[in-house]
């Protein structure tokens, strides 16, 4: 058993460092905890497998490991614990002494030692190990000093205490068997072990298994076990373990009543057992609800708020109710002092602060754009959690601008909202600065619940999408007849006036009334005329025409007809560009519409851009985008979230359908229109259209 404790622990070790290396191969941290747990566990299998017979020289395994193991923890605390970067070197004396120390005592100790009887070549291995230890203590120690957060120093002083516990327990069992050795000759292999293990049991494995756990959740989470959730692990190992003991002892004791075969005793505790395993998960979980609630009580209530909060977000139908819920449900909790929700926003080109809990330090960021905060989102990233990014900032600028921008969200942990690739949005969550963190298992059930959220959120999505095409089909089913009912009387009306006109006894007066009849009767055509181009279903006539073309045509058409006096228009067209295919009539119709605005927002003169460029969307999709701008008065924030609402418009001879039937042609083509404006100094006009599975080869400077 003694063999085996060991050899548990040097899993243990090699699982969580190798495990949280996969996970991120570029955390300096994870790299030092792969060298802290490789290093203890080779020092440990090779002191189980030496307690074995015909094994004793794997003894040399374990002094070599020993001594690279306080190295390795030195290295690892520095990473973990400490912020400066000029004090994250491990000592040179440290590194250089281990490398001489250790292959030196090695090869003596084979050479004067049996293996397991000790030598004075073990003993110095074993001096120099303490020794670094001492330097690996006194470097977390220090890190503990320098910590403001309560919180923290409490922690990395149950971090320190249970590390020194380790060193302790196992120079005490070096001792032990210094004072007591035993010829291994003589036992039997039973005991050969535990005496070859010295009078003190190996509590220095337990010591050393704890402080490798704890580790992981610092390396990992970046945060270290919090005394009461450490409690409310253990209570519910041990209550389970107990339970198990009073179904095996009682057991036991109903079957000695009954039979005097040995056989039948031990195949009625295996029968038992059996049982308690197969009902052990209701079992676990009711202890570990027990346990939590008594020792972690704010665990709990997040636990209890989630659970509630998943079984909710199924019934939600509208967005603005799924970020009410959410926030509503983690503010609620007390786990979550502030927290905030960010939607994507086509309008504003970035995701917006869809709400808040709390009261933050400072006003969140009211819109942040998608680069370079959403990267690591959207390559897999499953969170963001501050101290880690803040780690991770110090070797690496991208980590540093994403750092800054959680600082200014005033955000601890950050969950993505995915759909698929498409990154929908994020929920922050901060803490009060005395509170013991998010544990891991708590931070699992939170990404959860983001998981689940995302799929309602693009569900919702979906949803809407489908609301508006059916309701264009409507309209577009009764917008025929609409317009023949408008139309003949408009017809009429228009021709009596004009009939009336023709008299010549009517005075100035009656003239003007009259034509104001018939321009506003020109005017309501021309809307039913949109009206119809907007509801109406339409199809595409697709053909390969380069945008470059088609911004030339736009833009001599637009010079024909005379440019207003103050405005100039200038033309940047992309080289190379790769042809799209396109219905060049409706987009034609696209351009004069983006381009008669943007003239029509420079009244006192200004500067017409018309530009061509490849890009890609937020998806990541590559293609074609057409960016209309201006210096003009710029778009109220107050209108800009209306702006393709078919009739909303603000001006005084508009019909509030031109951005709207432009924003549907560009979709028809799978495209999108975006615009970003600053009031006061202008407005941009984005048209993107995504290049095909397989673009055609030749470009715009080839012959057609």
């Amino acid at each position: 058993m003694t063999a085996l404790l060991y050899f548990l622990v040097a899993v243990v070790a090699v699982g969580l460092s190798v495990g949280s290396f996969v996970e991120d191969r570029q955390d300096p941290a994870r790299q030092a905890f792969l060298a802290f747990g490789g290093a203890l566990a080779l020092a440990y299998v090779g002191f189980s497998l030496s307690l074995l017979p015909g094994l004793g020289a794997m003894r040399l395994l374990y002094l070599l490991a020993g001594c690279a193991v306080a190295p390795t923890a030195v290295w690892t605390f520095d990473r973990c614990f400490l912020r400066d970067e000029e004090t994250t070197r491990t000592p040179s004396f440290v590194l250089a002494g281990t490398i001489l120390v250790a292959p030196a005592c090695a090869a003596a100790h084979a050479w004067w030692s049996d293996g397991l009887s000790p030598s004075p070549a073990s003993l110095l291995a074993g001096v120099w190990a303490l020794a670094t230890m001492v330097v690996a203590l006194r470097r977390l120690w220090n890190a503990q000093q320098r910590t403001h957060l309560r919180i923290d120093r409490a922690r990395m002083r149950w971090m320190f205490g249970v590390v020194t516990a380790a060193v302790a327990f196992t120079l005490i069992e070096q001792l032990g068997r210094l004072l007591a050795p035993v010829d291994p000759s003589t036992l039997s292999f039973s005991s050969r072990a535990v005496a070859l293990q010295g009078p003190v049991p190996p509590i220095s494995a337990i010591f050393a298994g704890l402080s490798t756990y704890f580790l992981y959740h610092t390396v990992v989470m970046s945060r270290l076990l919090d005394v009461t959730e450490l409690l409310s692990r253990i209570t519910t190992v041990l209550l389970s373990a107990l339970a198990l003991v009073l179904v095996d002892g009682m057991t036991f004791l109903w079957v000695d009543t009954f039979t005097v075969f040995p056989f039948h005793s031990t195949f009625q505790i295996l029968l038992a057992s059996i049982l308690f395993l197969a009902a052990y998960d209701p079992l676990r979980s009711s202890i570990a609800w027990w346990a939590n609630r008594a020792f972690d009580r704010r665990s709990y209530q997040l636990d209890a708020a989630l659970d509630q909060l998943e079984r909710a977000l199924p019934t939600l139908l509208e967005a603005t109710d799924l970020v009410e819920a959410v926030l509503d449900a983690l503010h609620a909790s007390g786990r979550a002092s502030t927290c905030s929700l960010y939607l994507w926003d086509p309008h504003q080109d970035g995701f917006v602060c869809a709400g808040v809990r709390g009261q933050p330090a400072q006003r969140p960021l009211a819109v942040v754009s998608a680069h370079p905060f959403t990267d690591r989102f959207e390559r897999g990233a499953p969170w963001y959690l501050v101290s880690t990014i803040r780690r991770r900032a110090k070797h690496d600028p991208q980590y540093a601008e994403v750092l800054a921008l959680m600082e200014a969200m005033n955000a601890e942990l950050t969950f993505p909202l995915m759909s698929g690739q498409t990154v929908l949005g994020w929920l922050h969550l901060a803490d009060e600065a005395w509170t013991d963190g998010y544990s891991a298992e708590q931070i699992l059930h939170l990404q959860a619940v983001s998981q689940k959220a995302s799929v309602v959120l693009a569900n919702l999505e979906s949803f809407a999408a489908l609301e508006e095409q059916k309701r264009l089909a409507a309209l577009g089913a009764m917008s025929a007849g609409l317009a023949h009912e408008i139309r003949n009387p408009l017809a009429g009306v228009k021709g009596a006036a004009q009939f009336l006109q023709q008299d010549p006894g009517l005075g100035d007066e009656s003239q003007e009334m009259l034509q104001i009849i018939v321009d506003e009767t020109d005017r309501l055509n021309e809307v039913v005329s949109n009206f119809l181009d907007y509801a109406r279903p339409f199809e595409l006539r697709l053909a390969p025409d380069p945008l470059n073309d088609l911004v030339e045509r736009t833009s001599a058409l637009v010079h024909a007809q005379g440019l207003p006096a103050g405005v100039e228009a200038t033309v940047d067209l992309a080289e190379a560009l790769p042809v799209v295919p396109i219905d060049a009539a409706r987009m034609s119709q696209v351009l004069l519409n983006l381009v008669r605005n943007a003239i029509q927002a420079m009244p006192d003169g200004g500067a017409l851009g018309l530009r061509t460029r490849v890009g890609r969307d937020r998806t990541g999709r590559r293609g074609i985008e057409v960016l209309v701008s201006d210096t003009g008065t710029g778009i109220d924030p107050d209108v800009l979230g209306r702006l393709f609402v078919p009739f909303f418009t603000t001006k005084s001879d508009g019909t509030g359908l031109g951005l709207a039937i432009c924003q549907r042609i560009v979709q028809a083509h799978g495209g999108a229109i975006d615009v970003a404006t600053t009031p006061g100094r202008g407005t941009t006009f984005l048209v993107f259209l995504p290049l095909p599975a397989d673009p055609p080869t030749h470009t715009d400077e080839e012959p057609r």
